[in-house]
């Protein structure tokens, strides 16, 4: 029962620090987008923007979950 219950938990606070980590990511690129000059936006595309935005928001959501995961199999593997 300890085991499955660990394991729970476990999956529900990486799931809540990915959200957070993802939702704190989009902000600050949103932010920092917003303040950037007129003039960008008049020689670039909006769809290369829009194609870096959901790059970075990518990478946030499907690798750093998965690095996560096997650091701390990694950490728990060598405590153990």
């Amino acid at each position: 029962f300890g085991q499955v219950l660990s394991k729970y938990l476990s999956g529900l606070a990486l799931a809540i620090g990915g959200l957070h980590c993802s939702m704190n990511v989009f902000n600050k690129l949103l932010n920092t987008g917003l303040k950037w000059p007129m003039e960008l936006f008049d020689t670039t595309p909006l769809c290369r923007i829009l194609s870096r935005y959901s790059k970075d928001v990518d990478t946030v959501d499907s690798v750093l979950p998965a690095i996560t995961v096997q650091l701390l199999n990694t950490c728990f593997g060598v405590l153990a």
